[in-house]
Parts: structure tokens; C-alpha cells; sequence
């Protein structure tokens, strides 16, 4: 069970990084523009934030073989469109499908590990979740690149198509058939308000950088919070809400979703900014790019099955704040990496893959230890909404300074659309600098990230969290 639950993990994750490497071929091959590619990796993102919650609360109900199925099958369905698409449009429409089944498969995977494994057990359990988090994440451009290496872009969809499927036969093979633990009506009311609202704030977080006082972006953020205010007041009267505002009690779980959603700001932001960096600004080809961000991933999963016995020995607080301040420097080091310098890179990135190892699984302990059985999916689901809320924020902002650095760093005139386009107007030195320039500012602003996790880390300890040695 925990094979399925890890590697639907790992398939999600990798889906979403993977293409990441892709995005120059995208470009070159369909004309996409740089809001384009934002799209394409955001339009997951808004479909699944959004409708985390509910899936959680469909999850509890139906049961976890069922839910983990149905997510699966949607991921290959994303994948089918996506291998087949033929422009911009139905490739963030194949995305958005996928989005739709990770909402349904992600808090399946967590909820069956809180289920299924006890107090003794959980910690671990969850450290190797993360871990494989975070390996899927930073092993997800390497994929990306060995398969546009060998065919073209079609193929990162093709391979979600494939994993899914083997996902399906492992989920009916060895996942067995219990009843929901949830036996409850939906709750649709609360459901359109919490995916409309997540949706339409992740659609403002997206278009900001672009423009930031327009009604595109206005609209929808103030919207967005009108409808939180009012998806507050109908759980907090809701005889069966679909998310009990009682999880929210907890100042440690609090501290957890800070935590995962700085955290997610940072890794996502950083994997999305430096494979566009490695291969435009460095002239790396895809698979080299992926290969080079592969060390996050492999540093995170070893730190991430120590991180547990560090907790019960120093404390969770101390090891997460730690975690965060060696994430930092990690994306410090990447910021200040000179151009080709691979080694630095790889030691830079393997000090943030430590920092990930340290942080993630203790947070999301945080998040959903303890936790009812009748609210595993739920609690589930609010831990995925802040690490894809984060995501989402991550790839939005860092890539707005990304971009709105390199737009000032190009003479006047010059279209700053894509760098093909700089360069028809403008030296291949001034341009490239000035998308150095704009990625490097970029990856110092994911340590900032990050860094904005530190306090709620250090301050809220669990009634339970062992006293610091020494």
C-alpha cells in the first residue's frame, strides 16, 4: 500500500516538473509566449488547489481504493490529451485534467498513510512521502529531458499516460477495498465556494506579475477573498462542512501549513526559474538541465529518512527552522553560481535538497498527525492546498521577478516577449545578461521565501515534541 501511495506521489510531482524542461521546445515548436508557459504549468496548479479540498472530502467518503483509481485514470486521461495536443490551448486543457485527477489522487495518498500506519510507524512513513516528494520534483526534469532527448515533448505526456496506468493495476492489485470512513452528505455548497475561491486567487496570484492593476488581476483576488469570508461562515454553520474549522484550533498544525506553503514558494518557484535559466541563459540541452537539477531531489530523499530520528531527538521546531536556513543558502548558492560552473550548481542544490529533507516531513507531520480517521482526507487535502497554493505562488512570483528584471535589463524598444524575440533586435550578450540578471534575482527571492517559515517554525512546539538535547 505504501508502493502505491509513494509512487502516485512520485507521478504527480514528477508530471509537474518534468515538463518544465520541455518549455523552450514548446515555445520554439508552437509559438507559445512566456505567459504561455506560465499557463501551461499554472493551469495545473489553479484545477488542483482548487479542488484539493473537495477530494479530500469525496476521498473520505467513497473510500481510498476508489479515490486513488478515479485520480489515477484522470492523470491518464491528461496524459492521452497531452500526448496528442497540437497547440497551447489543449495542452493547458490536458493539464487541467491532470490537475483534476491529482485533486482526487494527492490526498488519497497521504490520508491511506495516516490510516493505515500508527503514531510509532506515521512519522516515517510520512518522512519517505516527502522524501519522494521531493525526488519526484527534482527527478522530474531529468525524465522530461532523457524522453525529449530520445522524442520530442509529446512524450513527458505520453509517460504520465503509462504511470497512470500501472498506477490503476497496482491501486486494484494491492490497495484493499474499504468502505469511506466519512458517512456523510457532500457538502456542495462548500465545495463550490472553497474551489471558486482557491481557483480565482490562484488566477490573480498568476497574472500579477504581468499586470498588476488590472482588472484581470483585481476581479478575481477580490472575489477570491469575498468568497473565503463566506465559505468561512457556511462551515462554521454547516451541520456536515466539508471542512471543519476546528482543524484550525491547532497552533502546531498552523505552524505545518506555514511551513509547507514557504517552502513549496521556494522549490517550486526555484525548479521552475533555474531549468529555464540552465538551458536558455547557460545553453544546457534538456537532458543536461534535468540531470543538474536531479542532486535536490536525491539530497532531500536521504536527509528525509533521518529527519524523524532528529525530531525526537533535537525537536521538531529546531530541525524544521533548521531546514529552512540551510534551504536558503542552498537557493543562495544557485543565485550566485557563475554561468557554467556545474559543480557549484550541483553542491548548491544539493544543500537545498538537504534543507527539503529537513523541513518537509516534520511540517507535514505537523499537518496531519493525529489526526480522526474521519478527517484524514480532509486534513489531507488543506495540507496539499497549502504546498500547491505555495507552488503556485512560487512559479507566479519568482517567475514575475524573472521576467520583469529581464524586461529592464533590455534596451528600450525591444520585445521582451521571449529572448528568440529579444534577439532579433538586440546582442545575444545583452540579452542573455539580462535573463541572467532576472533568474538570479529570482532565485534569491525563493531564500526569502523560505525564510518567511522561520518564526512559525521555531515558536510552536507539539505538547509532545521532545525538549532539545544539549
Amino acid at each position: 500500500m505504501l508502493f502505491v501511495c509513494c509512487s502516485g506521489l512520485f507521478l504527480l510531482v514528477s508530471s509537474l516538473t518534468s515538463l518544465n524542461v520541455a518549455l523552450p521546445e514548446l515555445q520554439a515548436d508552437l509559438g507559445a509566449t512566456t505567459s504561455d508557459l506560465q499557463w501551461i504549468i499554472d493551469s495545473y496548479a489553479v484545477v488542483f488547489g482548487g479542488l484539493l479540498l473537495t477530494g479530500g472530502s469525496i476521498g473520505d467518503r467513497i473510500g481510498r481504493r476508489p479515490a486513488l483509481t478515479i485520480g489515477f485514470a484522470l492523470v491518464a486521461l491528461g496524459g492521452l490529451a497531452g500526448g496528442l495536443a497540437d497547440s497551447v490551448g489543449t495542452i493547458i486543457a490536458a493539464r487541467s485534467i491532470t490537475g483534476l485527477g491529482g485533486a482526487m489522487l494527492l490526498p488519497a495518498t497521504l490520508s491511506t498513510l495516516t490510516d493505515v500506519f500508527g503514531d510509532r510507524e506515521r512519522p516515517r512513513a510520512i518522512a519517505l512521502w516527502a522524501g519522494i516528494a521531493g525526488a519526484g520534483g527534482a527527478f522530474g526534469p531529468a525524465i522530461g529531458g532523457w524522453l525529449i532527448t530520445v522524442g520530442s515533448w509529446n512524450a513527458v505526456f505520453w509517460m504520465n499516460l503509462v504511470m497512470a496506468g500501472i498506477g490503476i493495476a497496482a491501486t486494484i492489485i494491492i490497495v484493499p477495498k474499504l468502505p469511506g470512513v466519512v458517512s456523510g452528505p457532500l457538502d456542495p455548497i462548500g465545495a463550490v465556494l472553497s474551489t471558486s475561491a482557491i481557483g480565482l486567487i490562484l488566477l490573480a496570484v498568476i497574472e500579477a506579475p504581468s499586470h498588476p492593476t488590472s482588472l484581470i488581476v483585481i476581479g478575481p483576488a477580490v472575489t477570491g477573498i469575498v468568497l473565503v469570508v463566506l465559505f468561512i461562515r457556511h462551515e462554521g454553520r454547516s451541520p456536515a462542512p466539508m471542512l471543519p474549522l476546528s482543524i484550525f484550533d491547532s497552533p502546531v498544525r498552523c505552524s505545518g501549513l506555514i511551513t509547507l506553503l514557504c517552502a513549496a514558494v521556494g522549490f517550486a518557484g526555484v525548479i521552475f526559474v533555474a531549468a529555464l535559466m540552465l538551458q536558455i541563459g547557460w545553453r544546457e540541452s534538456a537532458l543536461a538541465t534535468g540531470l543538474l537539477l536531479v542532486p535536490i531531489g536525491v539530497a532531500e530523499l536521504a536527509t528525509s529518512f533521518k529527519t524523524p530520528g532528529w525530531c525526537l531527538t533535537y525537536g521538531s521546531g529546531p530541525v524544521i527552522a533548521t531546514g529552512l536556513v540551510v534551504m536558503a543558502c542552498g537557493y543562495s548558492a544557485m543565485a550566485l553560481t557563475p554561468v557554467g560552473d556545474r559543480l557549484v550548481f550541483v553542491v548548491a542544490g544539493v544543500v537545498a535538497g538537504i534543507g527539503n529533507g529537513l523541513t518537509i516531513p516534520p511540517s507535514v507531520e505537523r499537518v496531519v498527525g493525529n489526526t480522526e480517521s474521519d478527517l484524514a482526507g480532509v486534513v489531507a487535502g488543506a495540507n496539499e492546498t497549502a504546498i500547491e497554493l505555495g507552488a503556485s505562488l512560487g512559479v507566479a512570483i519568482l517567475g514575475g521577478i524573472q521576467r520583469v528584471v529581464f524586461e529592464n535589463g533590455l534596451p528600450p524598444g525591444v520585445s521582451s516577449e521571449s529572448v528568440d524575440a529579444a534577439l532579433k533586435n538586440a546582442d545575444v550578450e545583452t540579452v542573455l545578461g539580462a535573463y541572467l540578471s532576472g533568474s538570479r534575482a529570482a532565485l534569491a527571492a525563493a531564500a526569502i521565501a523560505v525564510l518567511v517559515a522561520f518564526p512559525f517554525a521555531i515558536r510552536v512546539r507539539p505538547p509532545n515534541d521532545t525538549e532539545p538535547s544539549g
